[in-house]
C-alpha cells in the first residue's frame, strides 16, 4: 500500500498540435490502451512552440508523472535536453531526431515517400513538385530523401522541385505554393509532405481555378478523415496512427516494469492509398 501511494498513477502524452488528425489518433489510441490499466493521461499541447514545450514538460514532470511520451516540435528541442536529466522513462514519437538516448517508435519515411513518388511517376508524371514544412526535422527530411530518390531511379533528378514552407500551417504551405502554380509550365502533380501541406495545397488548387485531378494530381502524406469527406478523394501515404501508440505504450509500460535493456527503436511501416486525386498524367 505505501509502494502504490508513492506512485502518481499518471502519464504524460505531449504533441505538437492536436488539431492535426495524426496526433490526435495517437492520443486517442494512448488514452484506449490506459483505459485497460490503472494509469490516467495527462495531456499537452506545445502548440508548435519549442519554449512553450519546454514549460509544458516541466509542468508534467512537476506533477511526478511515471513516464512520458512526447512527439516533440524540433529535433533539438530545449525539452529535450531537460528529459535527458529526468529519471522517468521518455517515449518520442514520430519526430525522432538522431539522439539515441531516448526510445523511440518512427516510420520508413525515405521509404514511404519514395513509394509515392514511384506512384505518381507511374501515372506519367514527371514534374513533381515536393511541398514540404520544415527541412529541420527528420522525418521531413527523411520524406524528401525518398523523393529524391524516385526521382534518380527513374532518371528525372532534373524535374527536381523541393518548395519548403517553412512553418507546418496552411497559409505557409499556400504561400510557398503559390508562385509554382502559377508558372505557365507547373508541375503536373504534388506531393503533400504533411496533413497542412495537403490542405493548404487544396485550398489553392480550388482558389487559382484549377481542376482537380484533370489539371493536377494531388498526392498526401497522413490520411484523414476529411480526405475523403469531398470528391475527389485524396490519394495519400498513409502512417497508422494506433500502431505508432500501441509499439510507444508497450515501450513504455516495458521501461515502467524496471526494464534496463538497450534503447528500443521501432518503426512502422505505411502504406500507399490510391484514390481519385492522382490520375494518369495528360498533357
Amino acid at each position: 500500500m505505501g509502494l502504490r501511494a508513492q506512485r502518481s498513477g499518471t502519464i504524460g502524452v505531449v504533441v505538437p498540435d492536436i488539431t492535426i488528425g495524426f496526433f490526435a489518433a495517437i492520443v486517442r489510441r494512448i488514452e484506449m490502451r490506459a483505459a485497460y490499466t490503472d494509469y490516467q493521461i495527462l495531456l499537452a499541447d506545445s502548440q508548435e512552440d519549442p519554449q512553450w514545450e519546454q514549460k509544458r514538460v516541466a509542468a508534467l514532470i512537476n506533477r511526478h508523472i511515471e513516464g512520458l511520451i512526447v512527439i516533440p516540435c524540433r529535433d533539438d528541442s530545449p525539452a529535450l535536453s531537460d528529459l535527458r536529466s529526468s529519471k522517468i522513462p521518455i517515449i518520442l514519437v514520430d519526430r525522432v531526431g538522431q539522439d539515441n538516448r531516448f526510445d523511440s517508435v518512427s516510420a520508413n519515411n525515405a521509404e514511404a515517400s519514395r513509394e509515392g513518388t514511384q506512384h505518381l511517376i507511374s501515372l506519367g508524371h514527371r514534374r513533381i513538385t515536393l511541398l514540404a514544412s520544415d527541412a529541420g526535422l527528420r522525418n521531413i527530411k527523411e520524406r524528401i530523401e525518398g523523393y529524391r530518390e524516385a526521382l534518380l531511379s527513374a532518371n528525372l533528378s532534373k524535374f527536381e522541385q523541393i518548395v519548403m514552407a517553412g512553418r507546418n500551417d496552411v497559409e505557409s504551405a499556400k504561400r510557398a505554393l503559390e508562385p509554382i502554380l502559377l508558372k505557365r509550365h507547373r508541375a503536373s502533380a504534388i506531393f503533400a509532405a504533411t496533413e497542412f501541406m495537403t490542405l493548404g495545397a487544396l485550398k489553392l488548387i480550388w482558389q487559382i481555378g484549377l481542376n482537380l485531378p484533370k489539371d493536377i494530381s494531388l498526392l498526401a502524406f497522413d490520411d484523414s478523415e476529411w480526405l475523403t469527406a469531398l470528391r475527389p478523394f485524396i490519394s495519400t501515404v498513409s502512417q497508422p496512427a494506433d500502431e505508432f501508440a500501441d509499439e510507444a505504450w508497450a515501450t513504455l509500460m516495458t521501461r515502467l516494469s524496471k526494464d534496463r535493456s538497450p534503447k528500443l527503436h521501432s518503426e512502422v511501416h505505411c502504406s500507399l492509398i490510391p484514390r481519385e486525386s492522382t490520375v494518369k498524367y495528360r498533357p
